[in-house]
């Protein structure tokens, strides 16, 4: 599992985070949450926990994280969309690769050492055009989108730019092409693609591993189709990034780009330790009110998923809960001894989530 760790994965983020903000509850004691790009992490600190710990076997993730939240802390909303890259400048400025820079100096005081060097020393990268799309998975999506456009001629940037459902599956019928689609999906979605450049062997939708009975991609297809003709894609940021390469229109922006969040981040007094380790190590090591996987758990041995509540402290408080996500393969079996399975929170984080490519187990300590 360590190989796929390696490097930078995720800059911004292939999950709805508004699923685990509601599901916190605020002024919480103590907060465990899976780094991954710190775009699930930023929401989770606005709700003022005494205590979060940021775990992540990857150090380029959490030193990701860690100048995100800077960012969050101590830049106005429009300095923080331009310096990550939502942006392409600050209202009232023209714009340069010098404004970012100078932005990056002004938050050394608020970074360690390594995790400004390791910045500064990847200038290059995000001095152009910021840091969400820096990430192996976000250069992907981009390359795919690029294919889509450019060479099948499908533009969907018309269907984007519905303001209503009803315009929208209008467009929709009129400029989608199915077919050709379908024909895309199932090479830029087949087991082989998201296995060698995406999980680097590590795919856990591989067909002998997988709980969900469509490959993956009739599963994207199907769910995409879902989201295009149910949903009003001009709010999801997700399929703006896959479709059109960057995020064009801000009614699409990830919940860490909200000014209410971003106003409470500020006013949080959260203490933040990030910590390079295996997730059960952390987990066992005190009680957690809220816990946030990802969807680590999919890359996690059998058993150890299985018991994966039952070796969480003793000392873990009644109301406690933990929120797993999965993409095509849901942990089977887990032993929810002392826990209730939240199956009314589970089906409407499935029917509220953006990407349209998880299936959620949300447990509560009884």
């Amino acid at each position: 599992m360590s190989e796929y760790f390696k490097n930078l994965n995720y800059t911004l983020s292939n999950e709805d985070t508004r699923i685990e903000w509601t599901l916190q509850k605020p002024d919480l004691q103590s907060v465990f949450c899976i780094g991954g790009s710190g775009a699930r992490v930023l929401p989770l600190i606005a709700r003022d926990p005494k205590s979060l710990d940021v775990v992540d076997l990857s150090q380029e993730q959490l030193a990701l994280v860690e100048l995100r939240l800077a960012a969050a802390r101590r830049l106005s909303r429009d300095e923080f969309l331009f310096f990550l890259g939502y942006r392409g400048g600050i209202p009232g400025n023209s714009a340069s690769h010098d404004d970012r820079m100078e932005l990056f100096v002004n938050l050394k005081p608020h970074l360690t050492e390594p995790t400004y060097r390791f910045w500064l020393e990847r200038k290059n990268a995000w001095i152009p055009r910021g840091f969400i799309l820096l990430g192996r998975w976000e250069g992907h999506f981009q390359k795919m989108g690029r294919i889509f456009r450019e060479v099948l001629r499908l533009d969907t940037r018309p269907i984007f730019e519905a303001h209503s459902l009803e315009e929208q599956n209008k467009i929709f019928e009129k400029h989608f092409k199915p077919l050709v689609f379908k024909a895309f999906v199932r090479i830029a979605a087949s087991e082989f693609v998201f296995n060698r450049f995406l999980y680097k062997g590590h795919f856990s939708g591989q067909s002998d591993r997988r709980t969900e009975s469509r490959t993956p991609a009739a599963f994207i297809e199907e769910e995409f189709t879902r989201l295009f003709t149910r949903t009003l894609i001009r709010k999801n940021y997700f399929l703006q990034v896959l479709f059109l390469g960057s995020v064009a229109y801000e009614e699409g922006l990830p919940l860490e780009a909200r000014e209410d969040i971003l106003l409470n981040i500020k006013d949080s007094s959260t203490e933040v330790q990030y910590r390079q380790a295996n997730l059960l190590e952390i987990l066992k090591t005190k009680p957690y009110d809220f816990i946030s996987l990802s969807d680590t758990i999919s890359y996690l041995p059998e058993l150890e998923a299985k018991l994966l509540l039952q070796n969480l402290p003793k000392e873990t408080k009644s109301g406690s809960r933990m929120v797993i996500r999965s993409f095509l393969r849901r942990p089977p079996g887990i032993e929810s001894s002392g826990w209730t399975k939240l199956a009314i929170e589970e089906s409407w984080a499935r029917d509220l989530d953006t990407t349209g490519v998880y299936e959620f187990d949300i447990f509560e300590k009884g």
